[in-house]
C-alpha cells in the first residue's frame, strides 16, 4: 500500500525534472520550428493587404514587421520559397492570401533572375508543402511548438553547453511566423554562392516566356486595382555581374516592361546592402531593404489617394 504514493511522487518529480531540462538543453529548431514555419506560410489565411513574392532572397531578406511598422494598419505576408518561380501557380496562391476587405492591396515581386528560369518553374518546395497529408500539416501547425520544447539533443550538444563551447563558425536561422527567416553566417564569405549559381546559369537562363508571363500578370492585377511593385533583390556585385552575363538578366528591359504593364518598379542602390554569402542579405541590410520598400509603397498609396481626391 505504501508503494503507490512513492510511484506517484517519482512520476511527479520526473515530470518536473523533464520540464526543467526542456528549457535548458539544446533543441532541434531546424526540425520543429522550420517545419512549422513552412506550414504556417503555405496555409496562412486570406487576411493580408501586402504579399511579397520571390525566392530565398525574399524570405531571408524582407521583414513584414518592419513594413507593418511603417505602414500602420496593413498586414504583410512574406510568401517567398526556396527556388520560388514566378508563374501562374504562385500568382494564384499569392492572390489567395490577400484580404477581401479594404481597398489598398499590394503584391510585391522580388524578381531574382533565378525566378525567371526553367529551373524554378516546378516550385518544388511550395508543392511539397501544399500537398502534405492533412495529419502532417496539423502536427506541424499545432503540435510542433510543443514538440520543440522536448526535442532530442545529442551528447555532443550537451557537452558543448556544459563547457560553454563556442563554434568557430555558424549558420543562423530564426523562423518568424510572418514568413521571414532571419539569417546570419559566420565567417562571412561573399563569394560562397558564386559556384552554385555559375553551375545553374550554365544550364538555365532567364527566358522571354517567363518574363511575358510575369508582365501579363502585372497587367491583370494592375487593371483590377491591385498595386503591383517589383524590384531586384540586392546581391553582391560579383553575383550581379554573373546574373547579367551568364544568366542573361536585363533589369533595364524588364523594369520598362513592368512599368508599361501598370506596375511600379523600385530602383535600388546595390551598394547600399550587404550579404553574408553573396546572395542573401544580413539582418541589418534586410531591415534597410524592408524600410526602403515600405517608404516606396507609402508614396504610391499616398499618390493614389491624392488622385482619388482630385477626381
Amino acid at each position: 500500500m505504501k508503494r503507490q504514493p512513492d510511484i506517484i511522487m517519482t512520476l511527479v518529480m520526473a515530470s518536473v525534472l523533464i520540464g526543467l531540462l526542456s528549457f535548458v538543453l539544446p533543441k532541434n529548431k531546424e526540425k520543429y520550428l522550420r517545419d512549422r514555419f513552412w506550414a504556417q506560410k503555405t496555409f496562412s489565411p486570406a487576411k493580408y493587404q501586402i504579399v511579397v513574392m520571390g525566392d530565398s532572397r525574399i524570405y531571408r531578406g524582407v521583414l513584414p514587421k518592419i513594413i507593418e511598422k511603417n505602414l500602420p494598419g496593413m498586414k504583410v505576408l512574406n510568401f517567398g520559397y526556396s527556388n520560388g518561380g514566378l508563374n501562374p501557380e504562385m500568382f494564384k496562391a499569392a492572390e489567395g492570401k490577400l484580404s477581401a476587405k479594404g481597398q489598398d492591396k499590394v503584391i510585391i515581386f522580388g524578381v531574382s533572375p533565378n525566378c525567371l528560369t526553367a529551373f524554378t518553374q516546378k516550385n518544388e518546395q511550395f508543392q511539397q508543402e501544399r500537398t502534405r497529408p492533412r495529419e502532417d500539416v496539423f502536427e506541424r501547425l499545432y503540435l510542433n511548438g510543443i514538440l520543440y520544447q522536448f526535442s532530442a539533443t545529442s551528447p555532443e550538444g550537451i557537452r558543448d553547453l556544459m563547457k560553454n563551447r563556442q563554434s568557430s563558425g555558424y549558420y543562423l536561422n530564426e523562423y518568424h511566423s510572418d514568413g521571414y527567416v532571419q539569417s546570419e553566417k559566420f565567417p562571412v564569405d561573399t563569394m560562397e554562392a558564386i559556384p552554385s549559381y555559375t553551375d545553374d546559369f550554365a544550364n538555365y537562363k532567364v527566358e522571354k516566356k517567363y518574363i511575358d508571363g510575369l508582365i501579363h500578370q502585372v497587367k491583370i492585377w494592375s487593371d483590377s486595382g491591385i498595386c503591383v511593385v517589383g524590384f531586384r533583390p540586392p546581391v553582391s556585385m560579383p553575383m550581379r555581374t554573373l546574373e547579367d552575363t551568364m544568366g542573361l538578366y536585363n533589369e533595364a528591359v524588364l523594369s520598362g516592361l513592368f512599368r508599361e504593364a501598370g506596375g511600379h518598379w523600385i530602383d535600388l542602390k546595390p551598394n547600399a546592402y550587404k550579404t553574408y554569402d553573396g546572395s542573401h542579405l544580413n539582418e541589418e541590410s534586410a531591415i534597410r531593404l524592408s524600410e526602403d520598400l515600405a517608404l516606396n509603397i507609402r508614396e504610391l498609396i499616398n499618390a493614389k489617394e491624392s488622385l482619388i481626391r482630385v477626381h
